[in-house]
């Protein structure tokens, strides 16, 4: 059986100019910045085994997980330019180019797992509109991985209001966070979860962002030992593929890629609300971090403090981000 992770590391160079072979041969490679037995890459897992199973064989795929060919901001650039067929990315990285994709990192714009999976459904005009807006730059999106909701770290004492922020540096995911840290009186200081440990450890910044599970699978309550329960923002990843790479595909081909794609964004939706809980009754039971839920007053605080970030949101994404606001709120 051909391993899930792929010790050798590839030049970029030499990476781009066997694309052509690659794909010849079968073989869709993935870049995945997390470890296959994190959830998000052990999705990626969950793919493989879907498209190896549906096609006999005849397409095999391998996983270059932990970062090994490219860092997430890189994945974007990596895959439109065919240097490596798939990625998985933060939907936070093409907000740079396309500010509209920032929209899971909107404050309290998603109340609940049931507003999400309405609007990842695929016949759902936010799905719809995001997907296309993804295809502008040059990639295209073959599923979500919804890894859950974002929640508020910090050490000594538990973050409740916004007033807990104000000159404090934060951890951000990208600009969209950045803003909404930004409207409750914080400084944010972008970095990729990946640098969280050791940011949160050397007091780099003062207070984190992460899901819910990152805090168990990265041990981040080592060196944050509160986690906030806001729910304020999703880590929505995206699964994207090099469009010529899927063009050259064949209709049957396709098919079962859609297909183990489709299989794979299922899988991890029906897991990721009971993988959330899970892991914060596990903070609470071991007595590795207090875990402080927000009362309904202190939600309205949060939610008035930072309205001027989804401002600046449909600000910055124009008309398209006004209709993504308004196609999300219309499923509450």
């Amino acid at each position: 059986m051909k391993p899930y992770i792929i010790a050798a590391l590839l030049a970029g160079s030499a990476l781009a100019g066997t694309a052509g072979q690659a794909l010849a041969e079968k073989t869709l490679r993935v870049t995945v910045q997390v470890a296959v037995d994190h959830p998000v890459g052990a999705n990626v897992v969950t793919f493989k085994e879907a498209l190896e199973d549906l096609s006999g064989g005849e397409i095999e795929v391998e996983i270059y997980d932990s970062a090994q060919l490219f860092k997430g901001s890189e994945v974007p650039k990596a895959v439109a330019s065919g240097a490596i067929d798939m990625g998985v990315v933060l939907a936070d990285e093409y907000s740079g180019t396309v500010p509209a994709a920032g929209i899971f990192s909107e404050p309290f714009l998603f109340p609940s797992y049931e507003v999400l999976a309405k609007a990842a459904a695929p016949e759902s005009p936010v799905r719809q509109t995001f997907d296309r807006l993804i295809g502008e730059t040059g990639t295209r999106v073959l599923w979500w991985q919804d890894y859950g909701p974002v929640q508020i770290l910090s050490k000594g004492h538990p973050i409740r209001t916004p007033a807990d922020m104000k000159g404090k540096l934060v951890r951000a995911l990208g600009k969209p966070v950045g803003d909404f840290i930004e409207a409750v009186g914080g400084t944010p200081v972008v970095m990729g979860g990946s640098e969280q440990f050791m940011a949160y450890q050397r007091g780099t910044v003062d207070i984190g962002m992460s899901g819910t599970t990152a805090v168990k699978s990265r041990k981040l309550y080592e060196v944050m030992d509160h986690v906030t329960m806001t729910n304020h923002s999703l880590a929505e990843f995206i699964v994207v593929i090099n469009p010529a790479t899927y063009d050259g595909l064949s209709d049957q081909e396709r098919a079962w890629v859609d297909e183990a794609a489709q299989r794979a964004e299922a899988d991890l939706r029906a897991k990721t609300r009971q993988q959330n809980e899970e892991a914060a009754a596990w903070l609470v039971e071991t007595g590795n971090a207090t875990v402080t839920e927000l009362t309904p007053d202190e939600i309205a605080q949060w939610q008035k403090a930072s309205a001027p970030a989804i401002d600046i949101f449909i600000k910055d994404a124009g008309a398209t981000g006004q209709q993504l606001v308004d196609d999300i709120r219309a499923l509450y």
